[in-house]
């Protein structure tokens, strides 16, 4: 029997939240002249008429045409789409029998205090006078989290009338002046004064048509406005406090006046209803559970644009095909009181791409300059140094051909790398490096003997020869301690770590332990072996979205295989091949969910020439396939929407990250001379066949000249 119970009572419960959820469930009580309605264009409920104790509630107004009532039903009728009840609060003709409009007001208002459907109460008509019971029943409609708009009053005051300024201070009252259609307060307009912090204007008349309205006009209209749009925020969102939507429509209002809230216009002007209705308050967040908040939204993650950055491997997973894309384009995001909007999420979203944004080009040229240093005979020890500035070198440009007086981006930050090297005994070596690339330690560009100018290489991407351990940076800091046995050291053993941490930029925080083994066959060959593992801490496979396409953890382990092989005194042939395994640990508030184990791949092989026209010049030739996952797949939810009862509806689906259409191939090459003992020309092609291994987007292709002067 007590089950049966238990039953019972959550039916009724499920009830009661589909009543609230229901439409004709919310309100607006109009207090004026009443309503005709002949042909039912209105969707009326029905009122009452206090001033006569009668159940008609005909539009009692001498106004020619529409009366007065039927005006601000009109009105209100234009934002608010769900039931208007019309309470009758005067004789029509406004100016007499004060006492008994007052009356009849104090009754509408216990009346309208008596129906749980009515969440909105306006007072078009009634705010002249006060009584013992008008203001006492105010106060009970705000704390029974109900919204009342009071007319402010047209009695050309710098003070709205008697019933604003005694209940201006409750939660759920906002006062109303009128504008004409530009939003300028009318002349008969009570001003904001003391209730400044809860006034705002709307346009106070009849109809839009300024010309025809204007000697007709008024801040009852401006009221029934205002209550139309307070009941069309309830209306989409139930769950709103009244003192929440109060503060949605003060703070959605447009500043006129004196800069801020001032005496006239208040907080300002809604012009519209839409200004309101599409205006996000606070930051917006993405639900990412199907449990509505208090206030009707889920569980949420961050959206900030910034921190949504996907790694060129998932890129075309999740983002780039075309059915996760469409899902995207259409994603409910939530204000910070629960209010429901569509964005196109795919504009918040960038793709970690060395190629496209050049964020290791322009550093890789200072870094090959690394030759600066000195010598600590007696540690053994050799360091190099180089320091750059942080500036976008754009800026630079900018910045040089500015005129006096110009305002140009200032950063005066630098960069320092250095490079230290250790030989401890005959055959054990260490080395550090700050802010320096991980592949001029570890990889297959490490076994190249760099130029003295030019260093290893000067590829355009960055990261042609490089390693899912290198941590998907140009930058980091990096730590080995190597190991040279056999004849003249034909073997050697190398223990390294890579820790990068550009949280603030790209979100990566990761950190590699590597384990290198390396055989020379002669001094025209060589094979290196790398084991190791790189953990990223909220970032996948190079890309960090922080938010709702978020993760915990990314293990990678990995092997990659590298070789060199001198052609000749000119040229070096290069390659590596790599392979990983990934396990990923998926965030708590993030889209993404049920990883399975990620398997990639990577290759690469060049053609690097030193000195091959003139004395100091550098040829590279490399074709490469980026970082590809092979195999595995995630669950995807995308919120879309809400259900009858406000939770979250997501759309879902298991997508395969390797099922991605196509696969990325990269042709880069490039030529680097000096013209003088200062002067230096560049010159950098990049060809990218299926940019993140999606077909039918359009291939890239990269050129780039440089011209630089060595001091």
């Amino acid at each position: 029997m007590l089950f049966n119970r238990i039953q019972i009572f959550l039916l009724i419960t499920s009830m009661s939240c589909f009543i609230v959820g229901n439409s004709h469930a919310q309100q607006v009580a109009l207090l004026d002249s009443g309503v005709d309605n002949p042909n039912e264009i209105f969707n009326i409920a029905p009122g009452f008429n206090y001033f006569d104790n009668t159940e008609d509630t005909s539009d009692i107004s001498p106004r020619e045409g529409e009366g007065h009532g039927t005006v601000s039903t009109r009105v209100a009728s234009e934002a608010f789409s769900g039931e208007i009840v019309p309470f009758v609060v005067t004789d029509g003709e406004f100016e007499s029998s004060s006492n008994a409009a007052n009356a009849a007001r104090d009754s509408a208002l216990l009346d309208a205090f008596s129906r749980n459907e009515v969440r909105v109460v306006g007072l078009t008509i009634g705010g002249e006078g006060i009584s013992d019971v008008s203001a006492p029943l105010v106060a009970d409609l705000s704390n029974s989290n109900r919204v009342v708009a009071i007319s402010a009053g047209n009695g050309v005051s710098s003070q709205p009338n008697v019933l604003s300024t005694s209940s201006f201070n409750f939660d759920g009252v906002i006062i109303v002046g009128g504008t004409d259609a530009s939003g300028t307060l009318l002349p008969q307009s009570n001003r904001a004064g003391t209730t400044a912090d809860k006034y705002v204007a709307a346009i106070g008349l009849p109809t839009l048509d300024a010309e025809v309205e204007a000697d007709n006009s008024g801040t009852s209209w401006a009221t029934a406005r205002i209550s139309g749009i307070a009941g069309e925020v309830l209306l989409q969102n139930p769950e709103l406090t009244a003192a929440e939507v109060v503060e949605i429509i003060l703070d959605s209002a447009e500043d006129r006046g004196a800069v801020g809230v001032d005496p006239e216009y208040g907080r300002g002007v809604i012009l519209n209803a839409e200004q309101v209705l599409n205006n996000a308050i606070g930051e917006l967040e993405i639900p990412t559970e199907a449990t509505p908040t208090s206030t009707g939204g889920g569980g949420s993650g961050g959206s900030s644009g910034a921190g949504l950055i996907l790694g060129a491997a998932v890129a075309g997973g999740i983002y780039l095909l075309t059915r996760p894309k469409t899902t995207l384009e259409k994603t409910l995001v939530l204000d910070s009181y629960g209010r429901a909007f569509e964005v196109d999420l795919t504009k918040q979203i960038s793709i970690n791409d060395g190629i496209l944004h050049l964020n290791n080009f322009f550093p890789s040229l200072d870094q090959k300059s690394i030759n600066d240093g000195f010598v600590l005979p007696g540690l053994n020890t050799q360091v190099a140094f180089s320091v750059a500035t942080e500036t976008d070198h754009r800026v630079d440009m900018i910045e040089y051909f500015a005129m006096p007086g110009d305002v140009v981006i200032e950063d005066d930050s630098a960069q320092i790398s250095f490079v230290s090297e250790s030989q401890l005994t005959s055959r054990v070596g260490l080395a550090t490096g700050y802010k320096v690339s991980p592949d001029l330690t570890f990889g297959a560009v490490s076994t190249i003997e760099p130029h003295e100018l030019f260093g290893a290489t000067s590829f355009i991407s960055g990261q042609s020869f490089g390693s899912v351990l290198s941590g998907f940076s140009q930058q980091a800091e990096t730590v080995n301690l190597s190991y040279s046995h056999g004849k003249s050291g034909q073997f050697s053993t190398k223990l390294g770590f890579v820790s990068v941490d550009q949280s603030q930029d790209f979100g990566q925080d990761s950190f590699s332990s590597i384990l290198e083994g390396e055989y020379q066959f002669n001094d025209a060959a060589l094979v290196a072996v790398q084991f190791g593992q790189i953990e990223e801490k909220g970032s996948l496979l190079g890309g960090s979205s922080g938010g709702v396409f978020g993760v915990d953890l990314a293990e990678t382990y990995a092997v990659n295989f590298a070789g060199r092989l001198k052609a000749s005194e000119t040229f070096s042939i290069v390659a590596n091949y790599g392979i990983g395994r990934t396990r990923v640990d998926a965030a708590e508030q993030s889209l993404l969910d049920g990883f399975s184990r990620l398997d990639s791949n990577w290759y690469s092989i060049g053609l690097i020439g030193n000195d091959v026209f003139r004395a100091k010049d550098q040829l590279g030739v490399a074709f490469s396939q980026p970082l590809k996952i092979r195999s595995g797949a995630v669950d995807y939810s995308i919120p879309t929407g809400r259900d009858i009862n406000f939770d979250i509806v997501f759309d879902s689906e298991r997508v395969d990250l390797s099922d991605t259409n196509a696969t990325e191939h990269n042709l880069e090459a490039y030529y680097r001379t000096m013209l003088s003992d200062k002067l230096e020309l560049g010159s950098f092609i990049s060809y990218r066949k299926n940019p993140n291994h999606v077909s039918g987007l359009g291939d890239d292709i990269l050129l780039m000249a440089t011209l630089r002067y060595h001091q």
